[in-house]
């Protein structure tokens, strides 16, 4: 990490705003392992049934699962359904 990201840090703490905004980092929210949103990705790497990889600024989100399909794609997030496993950053 950066000084300059370790400045935003600081400065997220001290005004009480989110990270993933000030930072730009992703917000992954999953949804009882059948949903999984992604806001603030850069794009789809690779996408299969099984693995789905997503670049973000904290580096590819490996999803990996059963039966996943994209269920929406957005300029602000992915939407992904199936039988959720394992969810990895590749750096």
């Amino acid at each position: 990490m950066g000084k300059k990201d370790e400045v935003k840090r600081s400065i997220a703490a001290a005004l009480a705003l989110p990270k993933e905004i000030v930072l730009n980092l992703p917000l992954i929210s999953l949804i009882g392992g059948e949903e999984l949103i992604i806001e603030n990705y850069k794009g789809v790497v690779e996408y299969t049934d099984e693995r789905i990889r997503v670049n973000t600024n904290a580096g590819i989100l490996k999803i990996e699962g059963r039966k996943m399909i994209l269920k929406q794609i957005t300029s602000e997030n992915i939407s992904v359904t199936g039988s959720i496993i394992r969810l990895e950053f590749m750096n």
